[in-house]
């Protein structure tokens, strides 16, 4: 998505090491009991090929189940649905998987690889218009498929009813780590032809908890999946999850101990933090994010890396986080992110210094500033960090307007390379670089997120980087390609990391986040108070 409430500075490695609830260590597990939680909002259906929102994702996470996962508190990968890790050719290219045997849907049919099978060509469809493609896209004929030119999967070939084999168009390091994300839980093939739309209303999987009944905006019951493949799990009957849009009353529901866990909101982070009655019922976890300024080098403004090196020596990151994000983030030196491999704590970033980015406008012919725009998708809490970045700015005389648009908007203008300037932020899917620096700084990326960057010397590194199999040879070429990316080229101007806080009962037991940011399920969570 540890048990006692760190002040202050987060030590990273604990945080990132912390798997359990308050006295999980001291007693044995139980059986029984209902979780009580809370969302603002409800799902708009829970298919997680086509919703990779956090509340899909982590409800995903209990309903279905990918092919592999990663551990508990780590970014090891290991088996979920298969009986083993894959065998991998020399070359790379070519995967040899076997499932489980006997795991059955919530329907009770069996898992067989035609239903991965059917998973992956329902992803790849584009009447699907599945949100995370990315993920599949380096199998052979994953292409072709998209582009409506063909209706199976060159590179899946099913070899007996638990066995197949998948071929990629060319090496790619990070393929596994593709196959634990949320987006590629497996369908049953029967039952998701049988409900067609429905389907994500009545979501069937092999998960530990099924869906018992569902009031839209109002309550989601998930029951215990008595079926369920690993054996003595889960520990709970049920999970309880209510609709209460306003905030504060789900809170004082939570202090009022009818909740069992709950996200610390910045609205009640001071309270909170600060009462000793609440010491032991936080759990902190820094999840792999960052959040920076990105820049389009294609604006005539900002095409000058002098400009660009300028407004970020005018950005206090350290205020930032004192006066707007108290307690709720870390300094982000680079682009890749704390427990992420491949992070260099020790980057070389741009200090604050507003003499030397007034020296730098002025090189570049802005002795005066400028004006320049910042697009942001209507948001009360990216606003205030906005005004706050707009404040800093001014004091080297560049006047940034904040224009906030709609989401749909937004994102079309981003698509198309349009945005001037946006504060942007990125989680990651995976735990590899790649999956930041590919996707963000690659040439044939960059125009979707309105960067336009495009540096051979990265793209090759980049390239180079993901076809590797030799490990430390990769995090060599990120590492590199970062730096050329921020200290060469000022492509974007890192602010923070944010950390990410949740409240729990001291009865609740197996509570955990994972440094990817997406709950890990709560099969493991147990409760001795019924």
């Amino acid at each position: 998505m540890r048990t006692k409430l760190l002040i202050g500075v987060l030590v990273l490695a604990m945080a990132l090491s912390m798997a359990v609830g308050v006295g999980a260590a001291e007693k044995k597990p139980v059986y029984g009991g209902t979780l009580h939680l809370s969302e603002d909002v409800d799902a708009p259906g829970i298919d997680p090929q086509i919703d990779t929102t956090f509340v899909v994702y982590n409800l995903a996470r209990d309903i279905f189940n990918t092919l592999v996962r990663y551990g508990k508190n780590n970014l090891n990968l290991e088996p979920e649905l298969l009986a083993r890790m894959p065998q991998v050719s020399a070359d790379g290219k070519n995967y040899k998987f076997e499932l489980r045997k006997g795991v059955k849907f919530h329907d009770g049919t069996e898992l067989t690889a035609n239903d991965v099978r059917f998973t992956f060509e329902r992803m790849l469809d584009p009447k699907t218009r599945a949100a995370s493609t990315w993920t599949l896209e380096e199998i052979a004929g994953a292409q072709e498929m998209l582009d409506g030119k063909a209706t199976s999967l060159k590179g899946f070939k099913v070899t007996g009813k638990y066995t197949f084999e998948l071929t990629l168009k060319e090496p790619y390091a990070p393929f596994l780590s593709n196959l634990a994300v949320p987006a590629v839980s497996i369908f049953p093939e029967q039952a998701t032809k049988k409900l067609g739309d429905k389907f994500p209303m009545q979501p069937v999987g092999t998960g530990p908890f099924k869906i018992k009944s569902w009031k839209r905006d109002s309550v989601l019951l998930l029951e215990k999946n008595k079926n369920y493949f690993e054996k003595g799990l889960p520990y709970l009957d049920a999970i309880e999850l209510r609709i209460i849009p306003d905030t504060t009353t789900s809170m004082l529901e939570f202090e009022n101990g009818q909740q069992d866990v709950h996200t610390l909101l910045d609205q009640d982070y001071e309270r909170i933090t600060t009462d000793p009655q609440w010491a032991d019922s936080i759990v902190a976890n820094v999840p792999m994010n960052t959040y920076f300024l990105v820049f389009n080098v294609n604006n005539e403004i900002l095409k000058d890396v002098r400009v660009r090196k300028a407004i970020t020596m005018a950005v206090n990151r350290a205020d930032l986080i004192k006066y707007v994000l108290p307690g709720k983030a870390l300094m982000a030196r680079g682009f890749l992110s704390p427990g992420l491999p491949g992070y260099d704590p020790k980057f070389p970033t741009l200090p604050y210094d507003l003499k030397k980015a007034k020296e730098l406008l002025a090189e570049a012919g802005y002795p005066n500033g400028f004006t320049i725009e910042s697009w942001q998708v209507k948001s009360d809490v990216t606003l205030r960090r906005n005004e706050a970045i707009q404040a800093m700015l001014r004091e080297i005389g560049v006047d940034m307007k904040i224009v906030q648009m709609d989401k749909a908007a937004w994102r079309e203008a981003r698509a198309n390379g349009k945005i001037p300037m946006s504060l942007a932020n990125w989680w990651a899917d995976i735990g590899d670089p790649d999956n930041y620096l590919y996707v963000w700084f690659h040439s044939s990326q960059s125009k979707g997120f309105s960067s336009n960057y495009a540096n051979p010397k990265v793209d090759e590194l980049l390239e180079k980087a993901r076809i590797s199999t030799d490990q430390a040879a990769r995090l060599k070429m990120y590492q590199e390609a970062e730096r050329i990316i921020i200290n060469q080229d000022q492509a974007i101007a890192p602010l923070w990391h944010l950390k990410e806080y949740y409240l729990i009962q001291p009865w609740v037991h197996g509570f955990y986040l994972h440094p990817t940011g997406v709950m890990s399920t709560y099969k493991q969570v147990w409760l001795d108070k019924h």
